[in-house]
């Protein structure tokens, strides 16, 4: 629709602008015209004057040849009367031969009362010449005075009274037309600045209105696509174009809003996405925070596998140093008693080796996740071996180790080398803990169907708030922090583990700087089973 508008006022000025340059056209060929018409008028006056003007100087001449009769007025007269011919002649040509294109139709109508004149000169001049021949026969006759008679009649009557009203006419003629044409000139410029002025007005009118229609026609359209581009820009892509128009526009806010919905759709999908992204991040995110807190766990566990290490080996190598210790300063002793020794130091080299072997199991604190070597073990004859190796720790400190057992084997079922580790622990930390010149006391009792271990000293204690915190791994009391500083708190909690495993357990009594005292439980074998292992003994 706006396109079909804009078409018709291209169309309108267009041909505006065809007329206006038509008009021009017309009116400068008219100017021209009239122009032509103007410049012929003027130059059939000059040559109708030149032949006014010879036709008189060859009157003049023949009158003087006729009245002075020498030569050189002949020679003048021979001069005067090629020139009027050849005027004449020029006229004549003039006038026969203008081509019907150049002529105006109201000139081709004066063409036949031009030629007429010009026929009028010619029989004229012809008459004349005739005339000049009867008065020159009348001279040379003698008859003087009838020469002088008819040349005065002649001047009078052909030259006065027709040639010079003929040419008169003529020029008159002439300056009619030309004055006429000049007028015409005139009013065809008048006439054409007008209709340019006119056209000018109209065209302008035509522009000034059209151009006043179309922009009330796109001024709307342009303001609702601008303010919808505007918010669009300003990210509201729910904002729609609303034409009640059926034109360009309108197919244009059209697309427009559908650009706006497809921006949308994909603005969606980017935030959709992005949401999904994000989702993915946070769960690699938080995958990667599980793998870091994995690291730091099995960082921490590497530590705690080298702190189990120089804890767990400590205890053996102090015990196989003090049994040689006290085997090297024996002077006389029976080979027995240093068979008993080596057996000792074989016993525990053992119990390094198992430490090596299981080192692995030692940085792990869920008893599921430990593995035991299962019999049955006579734990009176093992707390029997254990306080030996006390004794041997002890005498660095001039502690006293007692033993209350009973003779018969306490069989129950377990892991003798991680039992054994548990006694270390515990008679390891009373040797340490214990003041010099102390007393350490282990009793084994049986109780029902439950083995009872219980190991006393006489050292530092153990506060009351810290009692049920000593089970932890990496907790040491505030006084054993301040007696020594080469504990790491592995050595208990490593014992529950192992109590634990075994279906037994460990509890604790203790008043600060007085002692303390560890109690043991352990699950008897079955009537049954003792049998069977007295039997295989």
């Amino acid at each position: 629709m706006f396109r079909f508008r804009l078409a018709v006022a291209i169309v309108v000025s267009f041909c505006f602008v065809l007329l206006l340059g038509f008009a021009l056209y017309w009116g400068s060929n008219q100017v021209a015209r009239h122009f032509q018409r103007s410049q012929m008028a003027y130059e059939a006056f000059d040559r109708y004057e030149r032949l006014s003007q010879e036709a008189y100087r060859h009157f003049k001449q023949r009158m003087d040849r006729l009245i002075t009769a020498s030569p050189a007025a002949e020679a003048g007269v021979e001069s005067s009367k090629h020139r009027l011919y050849e005027a004449m002649q020029e006229l004549r040509n003039t006038a026969v031969k203008t081509p019907i294109a150049e002529s105006h139709t109201e000139d081709w109508q004066d063409k036949p009362a031009e030629l007429e004149r010009v026929a009028h000169f010619t029989a004229f001049l012809d008459s004349s010449e005739y005339r000049f021949d009867e008065v020159e026969r009348l001279r040379q006759q003698g008859k003087n005075e009838m020469a002088v008679q008819a040349l005065s009649k002649f001047s009078e009557e052909e030259i006065d009274g027709k040639f010079q009203p003929l040419i008169d006419a003529a020029i008159n003629a002439e300056r009619e037309k030309a004055g006429q044409a000049k007028q015409e000139l005139e009013d065809l410029v008048a006439q054409s600045r007008w209709i340019a002025i006119l056209a000018s007005l109209t065209a302008a009118i035509f522009s000034l209105t059209s151009g006043a229609l179309l922009l009330r026609g796109v001024r709307k359209p342009i303001e609702a696509l601008m303010k919808g581009t505007d918010e669009i820009a300003s990210g509201n892509l729910d904002y729609r174009i609303s034409l009640d128009t059926r034109d360009e526009f309108a197919y244009l806010a059209s697309h427009f809003n559908q650009m706006a919905q497809e921006l949308g759709l994909q603005q969606n999908k980017l935030r959709e996405g992005r949401v999904v992204l994000e989702k993915r991040v946070a769960e690699r995110t938080f995958e990667l925070h599980q793998l870091n807190e994995e690291l730091k766990r099995m960082d921490n566990e590497r530590r705690e596998f080298l702190a189990d290490i120089s804890h767990e080996l400590r205890t053996p190598i102090t015990v196989i140093r003090g049994e040689a210790e006290v085997t090297l300063r024996g002077q006389d002793r029976e080979a027995e008693e240093y068979k008993d020794a080596l057996h000792r130091i074989v016993e525990l080299a053992m119990q390094l080796g198992k430490y090596v072997n299981d080192l692995l199991f030692l940085a792990r604190t869920e008893t599921a996740n430990l593995q035991f070597e299962w019999d049955s073990v006579d734990l009176a004859e093992l707390v029997a071996g254990a306080v030996e190796n006390f004794q041997v720790m002890a005498e660095e400190n001039s502690i006293s180790v007692s033993l209350d057992a009973p003779t018969e084997p306490v069989w129950v079922r377990g892991d003798k080398q991680r039992l054994r580790q548990v006694l270390f622990i515990l008679g390891d930390n009373a040797c340490r803990y214990s003041t010099p010149g102390g007393h350490i006391a282990v009793a084994l009792r049986v109780d029902g169907e439950m083995a009872s271990f219980s190991l006393t000293d006489q050292g530092i204690g153990i506060p009351a708030q810290d009692l049920e915190r000593i089970f932890d791994r990496h907790f040491r009391s505030r006084n054993a922090l301040a007696s020594r500083d080469d504990g790491k708190g592995l050595g208990l909690p490593m014992a529950k583990s192992i109590l634990k495993a075994h279906g037994g357990s460990i509890k604790v009594t203790s008043i600060e700087n007085s002692g303390s005292t560890f109690t043991v439980t352990l699950p008897l074998i079955s009537i049954e089973q003792d049998s069977k292992q007295i039997n295989e003994k």
